[in-house]
């Protein structure tokens, strides 16, 4: 860092891998679902589960969670 450089970003809070993972599984599982039938009460309940979970989930795991899902096509 340079006389007049900007400080760097402070480091991102470390997520709870058990916590994302979770997360992931449910957000895969509603994902699932939905390719199976949009309009049945198994997606319906996948949906409530991984919204849920995303909504008590603090905001580092719901970033990764949410990440992890998109960098893996769901």
């Amino acid at each position: 860092m340079g006389l007049f450089g900007k400080k760097p970003p402070p480091p991102a809070p470390a997520a709870d891998r058990r916590t994302v993972m979770n997360l992931v599984k449910l957000g895969m599982a509603e994902t699932d679902a939905a390719d199976r039938d949009i309009d049945s009460p198994e997606f319906d309940a996948a949906k409530v589960r991984f919204e849920r979970a995303l909504r008590q989930a603090p905001p580092a795991e719901q970033a990764a969670a949410v990440n992890a899902l998109r960098r893996h096509g769901y």
